[in-house]
């Protein structure tokens, strides 16, 4: 096995320069920008750096079996074919050991791909990069289908549904999705917490017969208490509102004979640390509380990221996602939790009450990853 490394100002120079130098068999494995320093150090450049190998015993079998051929095309094309799958499979056996699993191998980002996968995986790569998945993730996809072996269509649909899934916190119970007596939600201001705990409330006394009541700790929106109380009019369940720690204890005795209360908070910015403060100090999270961090479906990642770092003292139980409606890239929901290991609670789709929001299981997101 040949193998170079090769620095140019852009990947199609350093593409051409790999294929002038190892033929348009090589494969690259790995590509990043780096800064060289020219004019003694004052003028600074970005350029790309990259690995690409070349496996020369298939080079020269394949050559041999060309002088070989006979001139008969049908059969020697079918061998030919063959010889190339095996010598693919042996190439990418070469490239797992010699970089092991803790380096991300690029074996295909479209422009950067020389030769080594076949078009449906350049196809997959490029449908889970449009839904928003990064290259640790898609990586992860092409090694376990490449490992596998999955050649036919529906093989591979099935392969890469598993792979996803399987990076995704998994249902450890078979219990209902809303099982402690106190639901909190919390989240930054525009999620729609408001909306999204009226659903809950509702599926939960209309379809399981529970007897529910809200609290409310946003003392700053005038209208959110009222839209709230609307909604608990609606339902004919009562409602406390909570400025303190006090209150919240007070409102706990004398909500103490109904099922489940729906405690809604403030919608602030996230990035202020007296918000955060606050809730912890009105909200005792002991383990009556199951707690939901609620993020729109519509965010970039890295707010989403940011948002789980300024929650972190704050137990978060599982998300919900809302404005799911509002997109057609479900790969950020998918990113962030594979990235944090927390599960998914619920997807809200709508404004309609209560019928616009959905329990979720890790194979449900992934289908909807991939549809």
């Amino acid at each position: 096995m040949k193998m170079k490394k090769i620095t140019a100002n852009s990947m199609q120079e350093a593409t051409n320069l790999i294929r002038q130098q190892l033929g348009k068999d090589a494969v690259i494995l790995n590509s990043k920008t780096v800064v060289k320093r020219k004019l003694f150090g004052l003028k600074k450049q970005q350029m790309v750096e990259v690995i690409a190998v070349l496996d020369q015993d298939f080079e020269e079998r394949a050559n041999q079996g060309l002088k070989q051929m006979p001139l008969a095309p049908a059969l020697p094309k079918k061998e030919l074919i063959t010889e190339q799958a095996k010598q693919k499979t042996h190439v990418a056996n070469e490239i797992k050991t010699a970089f092991p699993a803790t380096q991300p191998i690029d074996y295909t980002r479209n422009e950067r791909h020389v030769g080594l996968l076949p078009d449906s995986f350049i196809a997959i790569d490029q449908k889970l990069k449009d839904q928003g998945l990064d290259d640790g993730i898609r990586d992860q996809c092409l090694k376990g289908l490449l490992t596998r072996g999955a050649v036919k269509e529906d093989e591979i649909e099935k392969e890469l549904e598993k792979l996803l899934t399987d990076m995704l916190p998994a249902n450890t119970s078979n219990e209902p999705t809303i099982r402690l007596k106190y639901i909190v939600l919390f989240g930054s201001t525009g999620a729609g917490k408001t909306t999204t705990i009226a659903k809950l409330a509702a599926k939960t006394a209309i379809q399981h017969q529970k007897k529910i009541a809200f609290m409310t700790t946003d003392t700053y929106r005038i209208a959110a208490i009222e839209q709230l109380k609307t909604y608990a009019e609606l339902l004919q369940a009562p409602l406390e509102v909570c400025y303190s720690r006090e209150d919240f204890l007070k409102a706990q005795q004398t909500l103490e004979g109904y099922d489940h209360i729906f405690v809604d908070t403030a919608g602030r910015n996230f990035k202020e640390d007296a918000y955060i403060k606050e809730l912890i100090d009105i909200i005792p999270f002991d383990e009556s509380i199951q707690s939901f961090l609620v993020m729109s479906a519509t965010s970039k990642y890295q707010d989403m990221k940011a948002m789980v770092k300024r929650f972190e003292r704050v137990p978060i139980d599982q998300f919900i996602f809302t404005k799911v409606d509002e997109t057609d890239a479900m790969g950020t929901i998918f990113q962030i939790m594979a990235d944090t290991q927390i599960g998914l609670g619920f997807l809200a789709n709508g404004q309609n009450v209560p019928e616009d929001i959905l329990e979720s299981s890790p194979l449900d997101l992934t289908r909807m990853v991939l549809k």
